[in-house]
């Protein structure tokens, strides 16, 4: 049995993930504050196992090392990996997959080594994939995240529907629910000074992708008749030029910076009046918990993932998908604000109540240690 004073833990990204793929999507910083620094607090020795030859910016800690890929694509790296790090992959405890999509070196070093590993199943991968009308690629999607949770040791899920899922293939005793976290100190309620700008500030942060819908609130500005609107959405994808079509087209305002890194979101958020997210379905959508940490007023479409997170009329408002309903709701914020500011003030409150990375973490520490003590 595994002595927890002594267990190394192995971590495994997404298929052909690195943290310089992080650092470009602006979530480098969360992932190293969030969980690589509480990770070599509590485990004796921590390895991250990177698709790409990097090195971190600056070093972590002494007990945390770095192994990177020797130039091999992806797919065949996912198979050779558990051989090419056989040496360190032997010595670990407890292996923890991030993604669903990451799990073939897992379970191939469960089969070589014995190694249990706990993965997170936290969003039907497929579901982007769907959206694009890419059918055989979703179908493909979601089999190899049913391959990932029926061997896995334990799966992470960050909601009660995601769990009613996962129970399908995985037992319950190996299931935790533990949602996502935010950095409560970080994503403060800390007054920012707003533009003198007579505008009102819209904000949404996510993907350029179909299945972010972005362009719903384009026509909820259109519909709204207001003329005092400015939408910002921070990201980059494949519909980025035809938001700016369709903001040009209805003659709004739309600011697209692309990416922000994690550290700088904050800030954005605060300048704004009100957030928005449009998804046609969600995970648990991090950027909405950390914009309600923040005391900013929240509105999302009432769809999977987005209403296991809002309470409609408590912590934000839920509007189903359609442009007028979005358009009446945005007016009916923005017109009191005590309103909107009492609700984002409970907004912060059930935040600190149920996702401080603090609190959240810990439980995900102990699962890992749970699932580490089954090794022979």
């Amino acid at each position: 049995m595994n002595d927890d004073r002594h267990m190394q833990l192995g971590v495994l990204p997404e298929q052909g993930g690195s943290i310089a793929n992080l650092r470009r999507v602006g979530q480098d910083t969360r992932f190293v504050e969030q969980y690589l620094r509480l990770y070599v607090r509590e485990f004796e020795e921590v390895h991250y196992y990177s698709y790409a030859r990097e090195q971190l910016p600056q070093p972590l800690a002494d007990n945390f090392h770095l192994h990177g890929n020797p130039g091999l694509h992806r797919w065949l790296y996912a198979f050779l990996l558990p051989l090419i790090h056989a040496r360190t992959l032997r010595r670990c405890s407890v292996l923890r997959v991030m993604q669903a999509t990451g799990a073939i070196p897992a379970r191939l070093a469960r089969l070589l080594f014995g190694v249990p590993f706990v993965v997170t199943y936290g969003y039907h991968y497929s579901t982007d994939f769907r959206a694009e009308g890419r059918r055989f690629r979703a179908w493909l999607f979601d089999r190899r995240a049913e391959f990932a949770l029926r061997s896995a040791d334990g799966v992470i899920v960050t909601t009660p529907a995601l769990r009613e899922f996962v129970a399908r293939f995985v037992p319950a005793g190996r299931i935790a629910l533990i949602p996502n976290s935010v950095d409560t100190k970080l994503f403060a309620a800390t007054p920012t000074e707003k533009s003198p700008s007579s505008r009102r500030h819209l904000i949404a942060v996510g993907g350029l992708t179909p299945n972010k819908n972005h362009r719903l609130i384009l026509e909820a500005m259109a519909l709204s008749g207001r003329d005092d609107l400015e939408l910002v959405v921070l990201g980059k994808g494949t519909e980025e030029e035809a938001l700016r079509r369709l903001a040009a087209e209805k003659k709004l305002a739309l600011e697209l910076p692309g990416i922000v890194p994690n550290d700088a979101l904050p800030d954005w958020l605060r300048r704004a009046d009100v957030y928005l997210i449009t998804s046609l379905s969600e995970g648990h959508p991090k950027s909405l918990l950390e914009a309600m940490s923040v005391g900013l007023p929240c509105i999302g479409t009432d769809v999977r993932g987005i209403r296991d997170v809002i309470a409609s009329g408590k912590t934000g408002w839920l509007v189903p998908p359609e442009a007028g309903a979005l358009a009446a709701t945005v007016h009916a914020v923005l017109s009191d604000r005590a309103a909107a500011q009492a609700i984002g003030d409970a907004a912060r409150r059930y935040i600190l109540e149920n996702h401080d990375a603090a609190v959240v973490m810990a439980r995900e520490v102990a699962f890992l240690k749970t699932a580490a003590r089954k090794r022979l």
